[in-house]
Order: C-alpha cells, then sequence, then structure tokens
C-alpha cells in the first residue's frame, strides 16, 4: 500500500576512492545498485523508484531492475559532492516541494523492504528520521596531547557493558527521511524533531572499503533468502 506524497531516491554516482565502482559491486552475486532498488521496491510505499547517477552502467542496471533514473550533473557528482546536492538535484528536477522524500543508500546492502517501510512511516511523525543499530561499546576520543579520553563513560569508572545506555545508537547508514518542505530551507538531511528506525547489528554492515565488501558476502550467506 502506498503513502501519500512519498518519493524515493537512491542515489549512486559513478565514481569512489575506496573501492572503484562501488555501486556496482556484488554482495551474494546482485549488485549493490539492484539490491537498493529492489528493497526500495518491496517496501511498496511509492509507486516509482529512481536512481540519481552519473554512471550510465549504474543507469542501465538501474533500469533493469525497473527503476527510474534521474541523471545527474558532474557538478553534484564529485568527491565532495554531498548526497544533499543530489537529493536536492531530483527534488528540483521532479517539481517536487511538498511531502516526504526518503533516500536509501546501495552501500547499505542488507536493508529490507521492511526497514524502508518503517522509515516511511516513522517520517509521517517527524520531520526527519533515520535508521541506526543499537550501540554498547565504549567509544573513546583522541585529545590534542595524544592521550584519550571516555566520550561516553567516565575512564575513572569500569561500568559493565550492561550498564551502558540502552538509548544509544549508531548511525548505519542506510536510509534517511526528510521533509521535503524543511529540505528545502535547511539542505541538511537533519533537522526539527528526529524520529528513528532500529536495525539489527548484522543488517548495519556498510560498505566503505575493500574488508566490508568481503563480510558483506560472508554474511550474504547467512541473510539473504535461499
Amino acid at each position: 500500500m502506498t503513502i501519500q506524497n512519498i518519493a524515493i531516491l537512491i542515489p549512486a554516482r559513478g565514481g569512489s576512492k575506496g573501492i572503484p565502482k562501488k555501486n556496482l559491486q556484488t554482495v551474494g552475486g546482485i549488485p549493490l545498485i539492484s539490491r537498493a532498488v529492489l528493497a526500495a521496491q518491496a517496501a511498496a510505499v511509492t509507486n516509482d523508484v529512481y536512481v540519481s547517477t552519473d554512471d550510465q552502467e549504474i543507469a542501465s542496471t538501474a533500469l533493469s531492475n525497473g527503476a527510474k533514473v534521474i541523471t545527474r550533473p558532474a557538478e553534484f557528482s564529485t568527491d565532495k559532492s554531498s548526497t544533499e546536492d543530489a537529493v536536492l538535484h531530483f527534488l528540483q528536477t521532479m517539481h517536487i516541494t511538498s511531502g516526504i522524500v526518503v533516500f536509501v543508500q546501495p552501500t547499505s546492502p542488507f536493508v529490507r523492504g521492511e526497514d524502508i517501510k518503517r522509515l516511511s512511516e516513522t517520517c509521517m511523525s517527524y520531520d526527519s528520521c533515520l535508521t541506526v543499530t543499537s550501540s554498547h561499546g565504549f567509544l573513546w576520543k583522541r585529545e590534542h596531547d595524544g592521550t584519550v579520553s571516555g566520550v561516553n563513560h567516565a575512564s575513572t569508572v569500569r561500568l559493565r557493558r550492561q550498564d551502558l545506555s540502552e538509548s544509544e545508537f549508531l548511525e548505519n547508514g542506510a536510509a534517511y527521511g526528510m521533509r521535503v518542505e524543511q529540505f528545502l530551507q535547511t539542505r541538511h538531511r537533519f533537522f526539527g524533531r528526529i524520529g528513528y528506525v532500529e536495525m539489527p547489528r548484522t543488517r548495519s554492515i556498510e560498505i566503505d572499503g575493500i574488508e566490508d565488501l568481503h563480510l558483506a558476502n560472508c554474511l550474504s550467506q547467512l541473510l539473504d533468502p535461499k
């Protein structure tokens, strides 16, 4: 069942420093861009899924999976370009000025339609929203003098892991949602009241480097439908 006034975009530029042609790399034998399109379609919250790209091969793969393609200009496709640039270009191209826009990252291979559907529904009650996974780690930061200090704990008090806050989350980078009117004003993905959708840690891996890609292929044997 579609949700009124919602648009789904998958930003997928061709360039990548860490892994060449990253969005076309495969996990479980399926290109990352295809996995993102299929997950967005499975959410069934809108009739059309759009892919924003500057790469013809990514565009062809997206089209073969039933997505519609927005050709992204070169000035929005550099290493310094932000995802917000791609979202803004999409909204302007499609003349969208209201409703909700959700963008799904192809670098999160295990995001599912149910996650995107929940995020879309969450955005109906919040101004912006994101997917997260619970975090119970001891975080440390490096100080200017070369030492480290605790971020979410006092280094002088050794808490049991189960005593750490249960309300701490790690942004997993899978999907984000925003009210269009406020995004057009702020041009940033976070504003106002921010909601969240929690995903399990096993499905929250984000492909940044080749090690992540290897790990994701191992996980796909456990997580992908048989």
